[in-house]
């Protein structure tokens, strides 16, 4: 359950910084046919963006959203463990599974779960500034809450409860 959970944890980063940072300059990929809005916004997005890690977009994605402050240097070069960590886990898992004292490193979840968090915190921010609240009166956005935030809330509440007894 850990390794699925951190594997997902994993992936909604993966979204929140490559496509959400992608889709912050113009891209959309609603069908699956992404397409920028125009060739400016493309420009704008490599320029921006993917200067500043060249061939590296995960990375340069994850750089521009530390210098917009959504994390911490700390945190950016966490994602880089939290990646080694999941792969390690995802495909050496029959070694977790055999050896019982082999045990899976809880703060990367722990950590993921915090940047997760502050990712989608950021992008709330911005859709705040944009104005995609206005039209619901006074919103407090500590109340509002992603699709992705709450999925990784249901697994977590899930996978903090799956020693505990079904209810009678």
């Amino acid at each position: 359950m850990f390794s699925a959970l951190l594997q997902l944890v994993h992936e909604l980063i993966k979204q929140s910084v490559l496509a959400d940072v992608k889709g912050f300059f113009g891209f959309s990929d609603l069908f699956g046919e992404g397409e920028w809005i125009d060739a400016a916004s493309k420009r704008n997005y490599e320029a921006t963006v993917l200067s500043l890690a060249p061939g590296k977009p995960f990375d340069a994605s994850a750089l521009w959203l530390q210098h917009a402050e959504a994390i911490t240097p700390e945190q950016r070069h966490r994602l880089t463990e939290i990646y080694a960590h999941r792969h390690h886990l995802t495909h050496g898992l029959a070694g977790f599974i055999v050896d019982v004292n082999r045990e899976p490193d809880a703060t990367i979840l722990t950590d993921a779960l915090q940047i997760a968090a502050a990712i989608d915190g950021f992008w709330k921010g911005v859709e705040k500034d944009l104005g995609s609240f206005d039209g619901h009166g006074d919103v407090d956005i500590e109340q509002v809450h992603s699709g992705r935030a709450l999925l990784l809330q249901l697994c977590v509440d899930a996978y903090l409860r799956h020693d505990e007894p079904p209810d009678a």
